[in-house]
């Protein structure tokens, strides 16, 4: 069995959370023979934090990346990109001369990893959504269809779609998947909107819940004693897409909230605190939430500087639940380190930047307790956090059971892709 798994930025800690659970559900249903070739933005880079990853450039980079040219510059890379999709449609016609002849040896044999593959999975995540650029996935998706791949999405969180060219293309995209699985029931909403019957759309736990250790969780649900004096972390990143707000006011006033926090958690709870999050340490990557951790603890008070520490390192996943398992509390605003923490069995107090985090924490039943970064302000976030600092024992044992069940539910998605892939070989 080979298995291309595609579309990942595992760079970030968060996207590669995810890559590690995909990798284990699906030897869960497969086998662990299974062959796994991941098409990443950044391969030679992420091979160095990832030697154990087959890893490869994104077909859709592999095409456009060489082009510098000004002015006529987009042109040539439209005609780079269907340069490519010919090629496909050669090689499913086993016209494999004439693919060879409109390729460059690197793009010839991501296509043959493509052609051979028994199955394309893109990776889980939030980067279907119009904030961010969608052409390169798209075309990632049209090639595995070209050469007649079962094409499933993993855990997703995506939309809305507002621009027509974008609803067009995921409308075809998603019609001719087997599966698409989703982390929330407003991503379902979005795929509704899209396909007149949405029957292969599944509701399932983020994948990275697979990673949740079950003795860690078990333990935590009958976890007694105060939380003073605490060991807290807490996981920061810099924002850019406000809606309701201007960038500037909103990133000032998540900035002055967290200063007030920190020096909060100091005084009432005599709390140690470290900044650490799921995406640092790596300078070759555009995000180092460490950095903008240095630029809070910058601001705050000098009496509790030997009470804050920044740690700046590289942690996989498994490490940053290793770490964390050693703490009382997260406060996190990035969904993967909400999880990691989750699972290694620590209560995670969410700062919501997008709807991922409020329909996970609504789904657990603590939706009282989401901040919204849109919204947030120094006094609110510190009444927020009091309130379910105190009530947490009351909350431990419905925090931990809905866990259990997100892990559960992410191993499902071992059975759902199997049948899929079942059903997609049957119809053929």
């Amino acid at each position: 069995m080979k298995i291309i798994i595609s579309n990942t930025v595992i760079l970030n800690g968060g996207d590669a959370a995810i890559l590690d659970s995909i990798i284990k559900i699906l030897q869960s249903a497969f086998g662990t023979e299974t062959e796994f070739v991941v098409y990443d933005e950044q391969p030679e880079t992420a091979s160095r934090y990832y030697p154990e990853l087959n890893l490869r450039q994104l077909i859709y980079l592999q095409s456009v990346n060489s082009i510098r040219i000004r002015y006529i510059g987009r042109i040539i890379k439209l005609l780079a990109q269907w340069r490519l999709k010919i090629a496909a449609w050669c090689l499913n016609k086993n016209l494999l001369a004439i693919a060879k002849f409109l390729t460059g040896n690197t793009e010839y044999t991501s296509l043959l990893d493509y052609k051979t593959a028994d199955l394309i999975v893109t990776t889980g995540g939030t980067y279907l959504v119009e904030n961010y650029g969608l052409k390169p996935r798209f075309f990632d998706f049209q090639l595995a269809l070209m050469l007649r791949k079962p094409l499933i999405f993993f855990t997703q969180s995506l939309g809305p779609f507002e621009q027509p060219e974008n609803r067009f293309t995921l409308a075809q995209v998603f019609a001719q998947s087997p599966l698409i699985l989703l982390r929330d029931r407003r991503s379902l909403e979005h795929i509704k909107e899209l396909l007149a019957t949405p029957d292969k759309a599944v509701v399932v736990a983020d994948a990275a819940f697979a990673l949740a250790d079950s003795e860690a969780l078990a333990a935590a649900k009958n976890k007694q004693g105060e939380l003073t004096p605490a060991k807290i972390a807490i996981s920061v990143r810099d924002w850019q897409y406000f809606k309701t707000i201007a960038p500037d006011l909103g990133i000032k006033n998540y900035i002055q909230s967290l200063v007030a926090l920190t020096t909060h958690l100091v005084a009432k709870y005599q709390a140690d605190i470290t900044y650490i999050s799921s995406c640092q340490g790596i300078k070759e990557y555009w995000k180092d939430d460490s950095q903008f951790a240095q630029k809070i603890v910058e601001q705050l008070p000098a009496q509790i500087n030997d009470r804050v520490t920044v740690n700046c390192d590289f942690n996989p996943p498994e490490a940053i639940a290793q770490i964390i398992s050693g703490y009382d509390l997260v406060i996190a605003t990035r969904l993967h380190m909400a999880i990691l923490s989750l699972g290694a069995g620590v209560p995670v107090f969410p700062i919501a930047y997008e709807f991922k985090t409020q329909e996970l924490f609504a789904k657990l039943g603590l939706e009282q307790w989401t901040v919204d970064i849109e919204t947030i302000e120094p006094t609110l976030l510190i009444e927020q956090v009091d309130g379910y600092i105190t009530a947490l024992p009351q909350n431990r044992q419905q925090l931990f059971t809905g866990i259990e069940q997100e892990r559960a539910s992410a191993w499902k998605s071992s059975y759902l892709v199997q049948q899929a892939c079942r059903q997609w070989q049957e119809d053929q």
